[in-house]
Parts: C-alpha cells; structure tokens; sequence
C-alpha cells in the first residue's frame, strides 16, 4: 500500500483556490448586476449582436457573461493542472494560480464595460505566464515522475 505524503507547504494552495471562489463570485455579481440594469429576463443568456449594438447597457451584460463564461470554460484544465503541479510544488502551483486568477479578475473588469478590447489589458495578458507556467510545470513532473517509475 502506498501512502501519499504531502509537503509541509501544502496548505498555501488553500489560498488561491479562495482567491478562485471570490473571482466566481465578483463576476456572477458582475453578471447580475449587468442583467438588471440591461432589464434581461431569465434564462436569456445573452442578447442578440443587433440588441447589444443598440443599447450599450445589454453590451455590458453581453460582455459580463461572456468575461464570466470564458472562465468557468477554462478553469477545469487550470485546477487540473494546478492539483497536480502542487502535490509537487505548491508554492510554485500556488503562486502561478493567483496570477491567473488576477489576470482573470482584470480580464473581466475591462470586459465588463461593455467594450470587449478592453479585456486585454496587460494585467490579463502577463496572466498567461501563470497558465503557461501551470501547463509547463506540470508536464514537466509528469514526465520526471513517470520515468522514475519505468526506470
């Protein structure tokens, strides 16, 4: 029987995934409050191009929930790869998801004004070292783990 023994630094990755609770949470907001000031009904998920062109407040609310459901898209590979990388290195995991995690929060704060190029600022765009940084770290653990144990 194997056993699993966690670093001593394991419990830091605890703050990050709050971080990506309050990150939900801010954009779910951000979603409802755009949903009524743009007077959309549920379960509309996004109005019409020719809606949005004419009214810039159902813009906003076009560009909330897309800013919100880019992320819930992407974020099941991001906490995948960041279990994995931090049961290895959780400093490391760690500090590469909260950088994600700001990128996001900035990504969706531009987005959210209802001009969709104002999603890429330089904060969201250097949020990619973390998501890279995240893929890298993993795959590169995966393989030196993996050939330890075919070796």
């Amino acid at each position: 029987m194997s056993v699993i023994t966690l670093p001593p630094a394991f419990p830091v990755i605890g703050l990050p995934l709050v971080a990506a609770f309050a990150l939900n949470a801010y954009q779910s907001t951000n979603v409802m409050k755009a949903r009524k000031a743009a007077g959309v009904k549920y379960p509309t998920l996004y109005v019409t191009e020719a809606e949005a062109n004419a009214d810039p407040k159902k813009m906003a609310f076009n560009c909330a929930q897309r800013a919100h459901g880019n992320t819930l898209e992407n974020i099941p590979y991001i906490l995948g790869v960041f279990a994995f990388l931090s049961l290895y290195h959780p400093k490391i995991a760690s500090g590469l998801f909260a950088h994600w995690i700001i990128g996001r929060f900035s990504y969706t704060a531009g987005y959210s004004t209802g001009n969709p190029s104002g999603r890429m600022s330089f904060i969201y765009k250097t949020s990619y070292i973390g998501l890279i940084g995240l893929f890298f770290g993993s795959a590169y653990v995966a393989i030196t783990e993996s050939i330890k144990v075919f070796t």
